[in-house]
């Protein structure tokens, strides 16, 4: 007994010295922070298991206005890869990566080298433009006016997703050699499934029957180039600002004339125009959420896309 005792004991060592000796081969996971969460469920779903995802803007916060905490600046300082989205998103990433002069991250921009939609800043008359198009208008002609700044809500495009997603690729492969077959792998699978999301979109958008719609922000501008879809009424081009007695008129008025049935609020944003807009035209409100965090969704871009997609049929199919 004694005997069968002690081997029951070595074999108890045995598999904790192996255990032990397992976790210490294990590498380090690389550490990324990711600004919105669309980013960094890119990041999670390439980077798997070598990666420790931060994100540094919490869900229902809104990446124009929101101002990042002491703790969230030191998360991103410890950070060996940084993804932002850029085109002025989030300006204090920009600002706070300056001051670092030693030990700077490898740093991906989404918007880079993408077909950028210069910006509306002012409002979308009735019978706004095809969501996308990049001339500049003559000053009456009911559209965009032109300020010269960009979009950036490049994520809302499944398409542009594909290429963010390689970017990622490159830039932990680059972090962390060792890993990437890894990310190599993660990534093809990943673009399987986002090449899916996108045959889905285009197979259900061609369906809509309407396809114009009233948007809370401009944030679903890629997403309407995309699929062929015409934002003809925007709420508030900028956090805050409130139509103009012109543009709430002009928003009335291409609701009758489209036959929209729906007018979209946001949930990172205060619904009351749109519930007043709402109300006088004689339709209803539902919301469209561009960065996601919220359930039934919660931090997956795939079932975001998915419940954005639902909500439109709602209003447009």
């Amino acid at each position: 007994m004694k005997n069968k005792g002690l081997v029951i004991l070595l074999g108890l060592l045995l598999t904790l010295w192996h255990s032990a000796t397992a976790l210490a081969v294990q590498p380090a996971k690389l550490p990324v922070a990711a600004s919105i969460i669309p980013l960094a469920d890119f990041c999670r779903q390439i980077g798997g298991d070598r990666v420790q995802v931060q994100v540094l803007i919490p869900p229902g916060a809104s990446p124009h206005t929101f101002e990042p905490s002491p703790g969230q600046l030191n998360g991103l300082r410890q950070a060996k890869v940084v993804v932002v989205n850029g085109a002025g998103l989030e300006p204090w990433v920009d600002r706070f990566l300056q001051t670092m002069k030693a030990k700077k991250p490898v740093v991906v921009t989404a918007t880079a080298g993408l077909d950028l939609i210069r910006e509306v800043h002012d409002h979308v008359q009735e019978g706004g433009q095809q969501a996308g198009d990049k001339e500049k208008h003559e000053p009456g002609h009911g559209q965009h006016h032109d300020h010269g700044d960009v979009n950036p809500h490049v994520w809302l495009d499944p398409v542009l997703a594909q290429d963010i997603c390689r970017r990622l690729a490159a830039a932990f492969s680059s972090a962390d050699p060792e890993g990437r077959p890894v990310y190599e792998q993660q990534l093809a699978q990943y673009l399987e499934k986002l090449a899916a999301l996108h045959d889905k979109i285009n197979t259900a958008t061609a369906q809509f029957q309407i396809k114009e719609f009233i948007g809370f922000h401009p944030s679903f501008s890629y997403f309407a180039r995309r699929y062929g879809l015409r934002e003809v009424g925007i709420i508030e081009v900028a956090p805050g600002r409130e139509p103009t007695p012109q543009a709430f008129q002009s928003i009335l008025a291409a609701v009758k004339r489209y036959g929209i049935r729906v007018i979209f609020s946001e949930p990172q944003f205060n619904p009351r125009i749109a519930e007043v807009l709402a109300k006088e035209a004689g339709v209803r409100v539902l919301s469209l959420d561009p960065i996601g965090g919220r359930p039934p969704y919660g931090e997956s871009y795939i079932q975001l896309m998915e419940y954005n997609l639902d909500t439109m049929a709602q209003a447009m199919k």
